[in-house]
């Protein structure tokens, strides 16, 4: 060993103190980089699992678990259960669970959960709506309304409410109503209005020369009222409810308050391609028993579920982009349906007709009524 070194390099005696020391120093360290090197795995596997569908069975034995026996040592297992239903009644259920997984996947990744008390919650509000004297119980419900519609009472929390209350706690903080909303809502509600008969007419050559007709004679806007309207309004006569302020078509509510009692409107271009003429009969005041103080927490309520309703619906369509699904269970078609359904084809050959794309059943949600 070189003199310099040698200077500097500790006796035997110290090295002996020294080994202890050393060995858990040595030790630390290498628990210290493996610790490091596992960390990261670990929340790899930790956020791949929170994607993963939860598993109603175990894979290996769901071809072994018997859900009944035949004479008494035949048994029939949970796999031949399920491919019986799914035969039968998978390709319109498909969907539904395709939606409700979209749903559970995006409100798992935000820590969203929905207790069954809140869906006994939620059961019971509605089932108020359905019966303001309280009359309408569990049993009713799932007898008069869900049994017609072939969905029974299981069906309904777990396949409607649940998604629905679990896209309203997704979307909920993002609903805000302001007092600008509160005060259009009460102009719309309690404010002036415009009693009218309207027609709706095809947007084509013909309408001029019926508005030509009915604008200054009143047995001719009401012959025209009653046998060239739409079909709906013809059987009232061309009475339609009051239009107020905030109304759905902005075109509408300018025309029916620029009019005199008596006067039609012209020619008012309608996002279906059609067009409608007014006839006001009667503009009513704003109702003077009524206070924006006293009606503004119904109105906000009333807001905040209407907000909701659309962005629920906006958002379930946001994430079905994102998620697109792609479904491969298609009903297959009995051979006794397809000689019936079957159209000559070439040279007299027959062909099939193809079946019906699958019926999609979304979670159902408040539908929001135009202002």
């Amino acid at each position: 060993m070189p003199k310099a070194v040698r200077r500097w390099w500790p006796n035997r005696a110290l090295l002996a103190k020294m080994m202890p020391f050393a060995a858990a120093l040595l030790i630390g360290v290498l628990g210290f980089l493996m610790g490091r090197a596992g960390r990261g795995p670990a929340k790899a596997n930790l956020s791949r699992t929170a994607l993963e569908p939860p598993r109603l069975a175990s894979d290996s034995d769901y071809d072994k678990r018997v859900v009944a026996y035949i004479y008494d040592n035949i048994p029939i297992t949970r796999e031949e259960l399920g491919e019986f239903l799914i035969e039968r009644f998978g390709p319109e259920r498909l969907e539904m669970l395709v939606t409700r997984r979209i749903v559970e996947l995006a409100c798992r990744s935000r820590g969203i959960q929905i207790t069954d008390a809140q869906i006994e919650a939620q059961l019971d509000m509605e089932l108020k709506t359905l019966s303001p004297n309280g009359v309408m119980t569990r049993k009713d419900f799932a007898n008069q309304i869900l049994r017609p519609r072939n969905r029974t009472l299981y069906e309904y929390k777990e396949d409607v409410l649940r998604p629905k209350l679990m896209l309203a706690a997704l979307v909920g903080p993002t609903v805000k109503v302001t007092d600008e909303d509160v005060r259009k809502a009460f102009e719309a509600r309690y404010g002036p209005r415009v009693e009218c008969r309207m027609i709706v007419l095809p947007d084509n050559n013909h309408k001029f020369q019926i508005w030509e007709k009915i604008k200054d004679s009143e047995p001719e806007f009401d012959r025209a009222a009653r046998t060239l309207n739409h079909p709906q309004l013809a059987a009232l006569n061309g009475r339609v409810p009051p239009i107020h302020k905030h109304f759905g078509d902005p075109r509408i509510e300018e025309a029916a308050f620029k009019l005199k009692v008596g006067e039609v409107s012209g020619l008012i271009p309608l996002p279906d391609k059609t067009v409608a003429v007014l006839k006001c009969d009667r503009h009513l005041p704003p109702d003077p028993t009524k206070r924006l103080e006293d009606e503004r927490l119904a109105l906000m309520t009333e807001i905040e579920n209407q907000k909701l309703a659309q962005r629920v619906q906006e958002e379930m369509a946001n994430l079905r982009k994102r998620a697109n699904p792609k479904l491969l269970l298609r009903r297959e078609q009995p051979t006794d349906e397809v000689e019936h359904t079957a159209s000559p084809g070439p040279r007299g050959q027959a062909t099939a007709a193809p079946s019906p794309p699958p019926r999609i059943d979304m979670p159902a949600v408040p539908k929001s009524s135009g202002s």
